[in-house]
């Protein structure tokens, strides 16, 4: 039993983790650029803080990207820049855990655009823990995770919706954990 006890105030020193997500004018990291940005702080389930922004890009947003998230070049033309943005959100993760849906992607935007400050920060992927959860799922994209666990409302590849879905599934897994360490 005092092991269990032990293993839990484990997890609540690691409770506070941010989940992230971003949108941007296309794939790489190093040719395109931040259009929108999002991360939600939580301490366990509990959401603490929100910090969420559009992005001026320098580009154009291209057309194709604007059908996906359906931000605009209109939409982003009084937008402060990334270079005014990033302080704030080095401050504002820190070094808690980050939490994201193909964690990579975001991580590699986030990691070119601040200089690599968040080499330090544990970095959580979703979509494994989708495959780990769901394993019969025909495919781990976010939208498939969430609908499985119930969020039905519809606002994929924006931000802040993807970061709460985001941080739904890692719960989610935090919870099936808890579960598992209190049944040994």
């Amino acid at each position: 039993m005092q092991e269990i006890l032990e293993k839990q105030e484990e997890t609540k020193l690691s409770n506070i983790f941010v989940a992230i997500d971003v949108e941007t004018t296309g794939l790489s990291p190093i040719a395109n650029e931040l259009i929108e940005i999002s991360a939600i702080k939580y301490n366990g389930q509990k959401k603490i803080d929100t910090f969420t922004s559009l992005i001026k890009p320098k580009a154009k947003i291209p057309y194709y990207i604007t059908n996906i998230t359906g931000i605009t070049n209109e939409m982003v033309q009084n937008s402060p820049s990334i270079e005014e943005i990033m302080p704030n959100l080095i401050n504002f993760i820190g070094e808690n855990i980050i939490v994201a849906h193909n964690a990579n992607f975001d991580y590699k935007f986030i990691q070119n655009y601040s200089n690599n400050a968040f080499s330090k920060n544990t970095l959580i992927d979703t979509v494994q823990i989708g495959k780990k959860l769901y394993p019969n799922l025909p495919n781990h994209k976010l939208g498939t995770i969430a609908k499985h666990i119930g969020i039905t409302e519809d606002g994929f590849h924006r931000a802040e919706f993807d970061c709460e879905c985001s941080a739904k599934i890692y719960m989610e897994y935090q919870n099936i954990q808890m579960i598992k360490i209190s049944e040994n």
